[in-house]
């Protein structure tokens, strides 16, 4: 695969020193240029801050998020999973890519894993036939509702009806087929 770089500007900015000092040591500790720390916060930005905000996500723990869900039964778990996926997915996705096909669908819950931190994503795909799987650590319950929710949005958004969905305590595993 061939490296196209992509054209840039040189800007400039005035930090204070306090700033400047958590930075520095960020950089050390990451052993990166400050350059390529700055660039990384400015496409967290881009990528999910302004819009998160916009959509008023809220961040918890994962022992939190994992507390709450264990006061609620299952078979609650997965309705509110379902509510979430018919409505909430679907406004998430035209909220950050302002229109829905397989492509969005797919990188609005990469950009979800890869920004909230609360699974890995991982996508096996013949570009007809495709698995997602989502690894993460928070336990069973959280599998349930977060399992039924992107199921449901991917049935919703897509029109896939016949979207299945299986789940462990630590993996999400959603197949779909694209006719």
């Amino acid at each position: 695969m061939a490296y196209t770089r992509k054209s840039t500007t040189l800007r400039t900015i005035r930090l204070t020193l306090d700033l400047d000092n958590l930075l520095q040591n960020d950089v050390k500790s990451k052993n990166i240029s400050i350059n390529s720390l700055l660039t990384s916060i400015l496409v967290k930005y881009a990528e999910w801050d302004r819009y998160a905000e916009k959509f008023g996500l809220v961040s918890l723990t994962r022992a939190d998020s994992k507390s709450l869900l264990e006061a609620i039964d299952d078979n609650k778990l997965s309705q509110i999973g379902q509510d979430l996926g018919k409505r909430a997915f679907k406004e998430f996705i035209i909220l950050w890519f302002k229109k829905i096909d397989v492509e969005k669908v797919l990188e609005g819950i990469s950009l979800w894993c890869k920004y909230t931190g609360n699974a890995k994503y991982e996508l096996e795909t013949d570009e007809r036939n495709y698995t997602i799987t989502l690894n993460h650590d928070i336990g069973e319950k959280w599998s349930n509702l977060t399992g039924h929710l992107v199921l449901q949005g991917i049935k919703t958004v897509l029109g896939l009806p016949n979207a299945k969905l299986d789940f462990t305590d630590s993996l999400i595993i959603i197949k779909f087929f694209v006719p």
